[in-house]
């Protein structure tokens, strides 16, 4: 069934690589000349991701003329005015934004007031602004992957004064372009990778089941439950595995866009409120929340919540639908083939005739029994629930991560909870619940897990998933050290291809002209395969290349590891070719060979320490 209307669209470019940071020339150059203020927080300012993309946009035209460091774990207005000031100070004409959702979310709300001016409440609301007004051009660089805020048109900022969070959401809060790489990350301690880990599963989740799905964002909520279910638990307890790091980016990411189609539901409104009254961290209420908000959701959706039960990891049997697959199949023609051939004439008939009823009586059975199917899926759909709980001992074993509301810093006995209640009511995100929620429902729900006495639960290898995210040997870098190492290797390597029984042939059949142009360091080498023989020559070549190719000098030793991908290369102009780039396909029967042959070249040459394991 498909709903009657949904909307999509994804207007943010997006681009993902480990050390992506370092590499950022090309898709900065689209922006031009402007003037940047940088928001961030006082920790990553003295960390390493501010200074690796202040680094990464050295020498483009986006001068970063001003940081602004006060963001605090739940911004404020205060903090969005004092950003925006700061900005119009300057003279800006760009908002870069490096830091978790409270820094991406200040980074929102302070470029609507640079542009529009006034105050913080004055703009409080949804879709105020009209389709043709712009906000300044921005770049969100998260470092936490729990909230998606870099791919979402949405904000929320805290109002101290009356205890409540404000929401905004205008299109225009997309960011023009969002930058993610596992290694801005790596710093983030073990119990904020957890939270805001359950963060990003908790968008996936509701949004899969809230009133508002749409198959768009159902895609990307499942596929994003996957990807943080394989990878939140090795992140925390190996925070250096860029793998794991890259998997929960690309999770938090998925799941934001998906839930800023399809929104979030009743987690997120006690989460939201737990916030503004208690000062809860958001990801860590949502944590605590979401089975108890699961388990009573369950029965409005529970084919929706044994889909998110498989994404989990949960397996069950389908034995009607695996019976209807049976009876279909040729399995009792089977039998009757071989009867066919005997001499049993009566026997072979009757056979044949009650194998025909049998077939149609039992499915008939079968039809009458598919409850037993969906009594599994119910099944399945409470085992994904309690795989969601145990998920939370596991990270409190690795992290520390309060398990109840107590722990998380409520002491008071719930002294405030009618305003709890009052205020989760009346936050929107309620509207978009699976089931229309009750005073009653909230208020069992916090006082559940206020005091719940669940333990940590020990975690295992198996339970690390290591197989699935182990990290690669990586690149090397400065392979070569001068011009003269880099032609006698990969000259001597070519000479190789060249005389080999095998590759050579392949490689003079091309009757091509190719052309290495390599940087750093600095050299030219050009293979001639239209003559009679083949001919490598070293430094100015006189004729004419048919495909001419530069690239570092790095990148050219990962190629021949056959590590290289060269489609992405090119889009990130790693490497440019000039000319017939097609005629290079014939190229293609002599590649697997060399990878094989390149690493056995240099042990040859004695050069076993550039070998990449």
């Amino acid at each position: 069934m498909l709903p009657e209307y949904f909307e999509f669209s994804l207007p943010t470019k997006l681009i993902y690589g480990i050390g992506i940071l370092g590499k950022l020339e090309n898709a900065l150059k689209p922006f031009g000349q402007r003037r940047a203020i940088l928001v961030t927080d006082k920790i990553l300012a003295k960390a390493g991701p501010v200074d690796k993309v202040k680094e990464g946009f050295r020498g483009s035209n986006i001068d970063i003329v001003c940081t602004f460091n006060k963001v605090p774990p739940n911004s404020t207005i205060k903090t969005v005015e004092g950003c925006a000031s700061m900005a119009k100070q300057h003279g800006c004409t760009m908002i870069i934004a490096v830091g978790g959702g409270s820094v991406i979310d200040t980074a929102k709300v302070a470029n609507l007031l640079i542009v529009k001016g006034g105050s913080v409440d004055e703009h409080m609301g949804a879709y105020l602004l009209e389709k043709t007004e712009e906000l300044l051009p921005s770049i969100f660089i998260p470092t936490t992957a729990g909230t998606g805020s870099e791919v979402t048109k949405v904000a929320v900022i805290a109002d101290p004064d009356h205890d409540v969070k404000l929401p905004f959401a205008e299109d225009q809060f997309l960011p023009d372009l969002a930058i993610l790489d596992p290694e801005a990350t790596v710093s983030m301690p073990p119990m904020l990778t957890a939270t805001t880990g359950m963060d990003a599963l908790t968008h996936a989740i509701e949004a899969y089941v809230d009133k508002e799905w749409s198959p768009a964002a159902d895609a990307m909520a499942l596929h994003a439950i996957k990807l943080i279910i394989n990878n939140i638990l090795l992140a925390c307890a190996h925070p250096e595995n860029l793998q794991a790091r890259g998997g929960m980016l690309i999770g938090s990411f998925l799941a934001g866009v998906a839930f800023s189609h399809s929104m979030v539901g009743m987690t997120h409104g006690i989460a939201h409120a737990l916030g503004g009254v208690y000062h809860i961290p958001h990801g860590l209420a949502n944590a605590l929340l979401l089975p108890e908000v699961m388990e009573y959701n369950l029965e409005a959706q529970t084919e929706r919540f044994a889909d998110i039960a498989v994404a989990l990891g949960v397996s069950f049997p389908q034995v009607v639908t695996e019976s209807r697959n049976l009876l279909k199949s040729d399995t009792m023609d089977v039998f009757i083939k071989l009867f066919r051939k005997m001499d049993f004439t009566y026997l072979r008939d009757r056979l044949i005739d009650a194998s025909s009823w049998l077939r149609g009586s039992a499915a008939d059975v079968v039809g009458n029994l598919e409850f037993i199917d969906q009594w599994f899926r119910h099944q399945a759909a409470r085992a994904g629930i309690e795989k969601i709980r145990m998920l939370n001992r596991q990270l409190a074993y690795l992290t520390e991560m309060p398990l109840n509301l107590e722990q998380a810093g409520i002491h008071d006995n719930l002294a405030k909870l009618d305003q709890v209640v009052t205020t989760a009511m009346e936050d929107g995100s309620m509207l978009y619940n699976p089931i229309e929620p009750t005073r009653e429902m909230v208020e069992d729900i916090i006082t559940k897990i206020f005091a719940s006495e669940v333990k940590p639960q020990r975690v295992s290898k198996k339970d690390l998933h290591p197989q699935d995210t182990t990290l690669g040997g990586g690149d090397m870098t400065n392979v070569f050290k001068d011009a003269k190492m880099l032609y006698d290797v990969l000259i001597g390597f070519y000479k190789e291809l060249k005389e080999d029984s095998e590759i050579g042939p392949a490689l003079a059949a091309t009757n091509l002209v190719i052309q290495f142009i390599y940087k750093n360091p600095s050299a030219v080498i050009t293979i001639d395969t239209t003559g009679d023989e083949i001919v490598i020559h070293k430094g100015d070549f006189d004729g004419t290349p048919e495909v001419s190719m530069t690239m570092n000098a790095d990148f050219a030793h990962k190629f021949w590891h056959g590590r290289a991908n060269l489609v992405t290369a090119l889009t990130l102009r790693q490497v440019v070719a000039k000319g017939n780039v097609p005629k290079t396909l014939k190229l293609l029967p002599v590649l697997k060979p060399a990878y094989e042959k390149y690493p056995r070249f240099l042990k040859e040459k004695g050069l076993e320490h550039l070998v990449m394991l």
